[in-house]
């Protein structure tokens, strides 16, 4: 603004100078907020919607997931599983029985993790979810029980164990008190194959050891919120997923060799356990999908942007701010 002219004397002309910059700059930061709103305000309605869309599943995800399991319980079949020998039997039939299927598709000695569901928080398909914990845990332990009962075998020739891949067939007269469990069953239950957009495909719905009721063999479906976090379970689920998981701790294996009169390798059977667990949770590790890795670099644009506008701001205001400092002198 030129003040040369308002016929102020030179001192009034400072002063009015800098009562007009610190003005500016008192509603610099106001323009500011106003620039930046108007930047985002599409981003402000994205999360708007993000907010609404998150109400609304809250109020219907409880009864759309009733719905989803409500003919779970003629339709799965229940299969008693012994970890020690691998075998599997029927305890109760329902839909599209195939036992071998069921027994070679997840044996853990053989078996890797392909076919866990390996939901994401962005999809969030809530039976998979599910399903992946009791189908992780069944696969852990089998191949938990396998690769013990092979080192076993090594320490009774004599002969050091380097991989636990390939481990099968090594349980004849080795003693292993693995749990017994009963795993529900859900086998593919698509009205049409070919109907692929509305497939539903096998899913564990429950697992339990002893004092199982209809709804250990279920998904727990009583809390949408804690289910967002981690995957909730029925307390005879929890007792057997617990068990499954111990048959790799090095305690259990260190008990499992003194049972078949090796008490004299407790270290070597402790490292055997802890490389077995390195090697499992690599065995049931699965590589990155498109849409994951989309999803990553989308949180990677957004924190770029966000750090980017944060420089822009103090930036601004640190030019402004010396602009009206070089007027004030």
């Amino acid at each position: 603004m030129n003040n040369s002219n308002l016929g102020l004397s030179s001192t009034s002309t400072r002063q009015l100078e800098r009562m007009i910059g610190d003005a500016a700059w008192i509603s610099y930061p106001l323009h500011l907020a106003a620039g930046i709103l108007k930047t985002f305000v599409y981003g402000f309605l994205f999360i708007v919607a993000i907010i609404l869309w998150l109400g609304i599943w809250m109020m219907t995800a409880h009864d759309e997931r009733a719905e989803e399991i409500k003919d779970f319980a003629s339709e799965q079949t229940v299969y008693r599983v012994d970890l020690a020998n691998n075998s599997v039997t029927i305890t109760k039939a329902g839909y599209a029985v195939d036992k071998e299927d069921f027994k070679q598709a997840f044996d853990g000695c053989r078996g890797t993790g392909e076919q866990l569901q390996n939901p994401t928080f962005w999809d969030h398909r809530w039976l998979a979810e599910k399903s992946d914990v009791f189908q992780s845990a069944y696969i852990g332990a089998s191949h938990n029980v396998a690769a013990l009962q092979y080192a076993i075998f090594r320490a009774k020739h004599h002969e050091q164990v380097v991989s636990f891949h390939g481990v099968c067939g090594y349980g004849a007269g080795i003693t292993v008190s693995a749990p017994v469990v009963f795993i529900a069953f859900l086998h593919r239950t698509d009205e049409s194959i070919m109907d692929s957009a509305n497939a539903k495909y096998n899913s564990f719905t429950g697992i339990c050891m002893i004092d199982c009721t209809a709804a250990d063999f279920s998904p727990r479906n009583d809390s949408i919120y804690l289910d967002a976090i981690y995957p909730q379970v029925t307390k005879n689920q929890n007792v057997a997923l617990a068990a499954l998981e111990a048959t790799g701790s090095p305690e259990f294996w260190i008990a499992t060799a003194h049972a078949n009169g090796i008490t004299d390798r407790d270290e070597l059977f402790a490292s055997y356990a802890e490389r077995n667990q390195a090697q499992l949770t690599k065995l049931l590790s699965h590589k990155q999908t498109p849409q994951e890795d989309f999803n990553r670099e989308f949180e990677a644009a957004i924190i770029c942007c966000l750090l980017f506008v944060g420089f822009i701001v103090v930036w601004l205001a640190r030019r402004t701010y010396k602009f009206n400092r070089s007027q004030e002198n």
